[in-house]
């Protein structure tokens, strides 16, 4: 089982390990053309593990184009001057691989038995259109629950042991949890954060779908997930509803509401950990909990979604043996653990924690854990151990099986998820209005 969960502190403690440059997997030469992946120095997981690419293939000419938008890399295919090989979001695999721009990596996956079961099966997944591997994972995000025990003690909650399935619960904890001085809003109780485009996670998490199984058509209006519309609508309403919430939610600058103890429960990605909770509040009294299947209990299953990025060959690539040594070569557990380990000093000058980053790839993920993270406190501790567990059961977006994925996730959000929460519309009709305009644009390509 991937990530399984560690006994304690003190069975996370690293063991001395060192770093040197793994051989080259095979041999690669010639001039080979990145897009999309940069290696500043202020980004040492990419640097350290392109660095050692260069080391370990000395006759590869590696040129990186950091960025790129999809007019250049439409451009580029109409004009036969593809890149090699492009970092891309999963999310995109579908919509680029159906206008012929990605190369598929059968090929080389046979050729190589290269072992994909090495990866989350969504990763995998999400990476993939029409059954054919077009991505190799890089990347992975989670959402779970944190919570602030401090602000739920002041309620007589104990956060470490709240039953996060019983969602009502949710609402009037959160309700609760709101502090006002006067008109003015100074903390919000309970953030679902179905606006920041999270709603996936929760109408998954009662049962329901958003697209058939082929990709051709969207399901937004399913029973499940009008219920959980509904649901989070009234979340908010307990709390002086939507409008409250952008009042207050406009003062709050990068991301560091829960640090700053401006909100009490949110879900997040675990990017919150070292971003800002270790660096603003290091000694914030919080927890973390994975979010459950409405009514499933406190060890039902737990419901999110993940996405991130992955390695494509394109199909105009002009040397794409090198491109395929250079996925497989950043994808090894001994490359990851270079470019973690550059993280961690990067980190420890800096005076902060070093936290495991989430790659895609299962074993690469536990090592990190095993090998790297220092123990810092319980709930630091606890939150390490349990991202990589709620990844094993975690989902992609439906909407990725469709090329018209980008379009549909905006319409949800503006033209469904938004007027719900707002009550210009009710769940039901906003729901239904999002997913004609949807099934529209699937229709039209």
């Amino acid at each position: 089982m991937a990530g399984a969960a560690l006994a304690g502190a003190a069975s996370i403690a690293p063991r001395a390990m060192a770093q040197a440059t793994p051989e080259a997997l095979g041999t690669a030469s010639g001039d080979l053309t990145e897009w999309g992946f940069g290696i500043q120095e202020t980004n040492p997981l990419a640097r350290a593990r392109v660095l050692a690419f260069e080391e370990a293939y000395p006759d590869v000419n590696l040129e990186i184009v950091e960025s790129f938008d999809e007019q250049t890399l439409l451009t580029a295919a109409a004009s036969d001057t593809l890149p090699d090989v492009i970092w891309l979001s999963r999310f995109q695999t579908a919509a680029w691989a159906s206008r012929g721009v990605l190369a598929p990596l059968t090929e080389y996956i046979e050729r190589d038995a290269y072992d994909t079961s090495a990866f989350y099966d969504w990763a995998i997944e999400e990476a993939s259109w029409e059954d054919e591997i077009y991505g190799i994972p890089g990347g992975a995000d989670v959402r779970a629950l944190y919570m602030n025990l401090d602000h739920l003690s002041e309620i007589d909650v104990d956060g470490t042991t709240i039953d996060t399935s019983d969602w009502e619960g949710l609402s009037e904890i959160g309700g609760q949890l709101v502090v006002r001085d006067g008109d003015v809003i100074e903390r919000w109780g309970f953030d679902h954060r179905c606006q920041a485009n999270n709603f996936w996670l929760w109408g998954t998490g009662n049962g329901g779908s958003f697209m058939n199984e082929d990709g051709t058509e969207v399901t937004f209006n399913d029973e499940a997930n009008v219920e959980a519309l509904e649901w989070a609508y009234e979340a908010y309403e307990a709390q002086g509803g939507y409008q409250d919430y952008q009042t207050i939610s406009s003062s709050w600058q990068g991301d560091e509401q829960f640090a700053r103890g401006e909100v009490a429960m949110s879900v997040y990605e675990q990017w919150m950990l070292s971003s800002a909770v270790s660096t603003i509040s290091p000694d914030l009294n919080f927890w973390i909990q994975p979010i459950r299947d409405w009514g499933s209990g406190p060890d039902g299953p737990s419901t999110t979604f993940s996405g991130g990025n992955g390695w494509y060959i394109t199909s105009g690539a002009q040397n794409p043996d090198a491109a395929w040594e250079f996925i497989k070569f950043l994808h090894t557990d001994e490359t990851w653990m270079i470019g973690a380990q550059a993280v961690k000093d990067q980190r420890q000058e800096a005076g902060n924690p070093y936290f495991p980053s989430l790659t895609g790839k299962i074993s690469a993920d536990q090592r990190q854990i095993e090998e790297l993270y220092e123990p810092i406190n319980e709930a630091f501790d606890h939150a390490v151990e349990l991202f990589p567990t709620i990844l094993d059961t975690s989902i992609s977006r439906e909407i990725s099986r469709s090329p018209a994925g980008g379009q549909l996730e905006p319409i949800m959000l503006n033209d469904g998820i938004i007027p719900a929460l707002s009550g210009e519309q009710s769940a039901q009709d906003a729901l239904d209005t999002a997913n004609d305009a949807a099934q529209s644009e699937i229709d039209f390509l």
